[in-house]
């Protein structure tokens, strides 16, 4: 890995990245503070079962529920996808449509240590953020009266480092082999949605319940972590599917040429 290149695209990506952290805490400190005002009189939303999926479960009755629904299942996961995509597609594909590749790996570099050193920053960014999460949680739950231990918030942010890290492998993925940031960005961010869509409705068709082992949503949130706490087998398979997504993105940078 090659630390310069690293720290430059992390300081590229740093000014988004602690803008999203800050008003990632703020949102959930405001979520908190309304808890108490109007979380007990919405309650349990009667909504059909799908819609309630979407929720998280539509429980706005409960600290759990509220934070669940408005922010594990909404905002956390978009922030982190958002930041870990649009950061890995532009780094790689974006660098080589701007023809700023081809030129850095005219210096004595190989590229598979390029992609791994460009990897190490997006996986910065997606720790940034859910430390923000742990952080803003632990403010928003404190605001809220209480009611969520540390150790659910702490495996709330670890299940959602690891989804990001994944979504972000698919991006770099996607780009190393293409050269395309808006196909990397494109397709990830559709593979994103997706997966949300498929957690939340397979289940509900016994036919195809099966198709949410295929969504990478189900290993962050499908064990809900809230409630139960971490999920070692949701990690492993998140950091099997991230560390299988480089490999790729490694072997298809190696083999493809680069626009100069």
């Amino acid at each position: 890995m090659s630390r310069p290149v690293t720290q430059l695209t992390l300081r590229l990506r740093l000014p988004s990245t602690m803008s999203a952290a800050v008003g990632l805490i703020a949102v959930m400190a405001a979520v908190g503070a309304l808890f108490p005002a109007v979380g007990h009189s919405i309650g349990k939303l009667h909504v059909p079962k799908s819609v309630g999926n979407l929720l998280g479960g539509g429980d706005y009755g409960t600290v759990t529920g509220w934070f669940r629904s408005e922010i594990a299942i909404i905002y956390a996961p978009l922030v982190i996808g958002a930041l870990a995509i649009t950061g890995a597609s532009a780094a790689t594909a974006g660098e080589e449509e701007d023809r700023i590749l081809a030129l850095v790996l005219a210096y004595p570099i190989r590229r598979s240590r390029l992609i791994i050193a460009k990897a190490a920053a997006i996986a910065a960014v997606v720790l940034i953020i859910a430390l923000a999460v742990w952080i803003g949680l632990i403010l928003g739950v404190a605001l809220a009266g209480g009611g969520i231990t540390i150790w659910h918030i702490t495996a709330l942010a670890v299940q959602l480092a690891f989804f990001g890290l994944a979504i972000g492998a698919l991006a770099i993925t996607l780009a190393a082999a293409t050269g395309r940031r808006s196909l990397a960005t494109g397709v990830a961010a559709g593979v994103a949605v997706l997966g949300w869509l498929i957690n939340s409705f397979a289940p509900l068709v016994s036919v195809l319940s099966w198709l949410k082992y295929v969504s990478l949503f189900y290993y962050y949130t499908g064990h809900d972590p809230l409630t139960r706490g971490i999920d070692l087998p949701s990690l492993v398979v998140l950091g099997l599917v991230t560390f299988l997504l480089m490999a790729i993105a490694i072997r298809s940078i190696e083999r493809r040429d680069l626009r100069a």
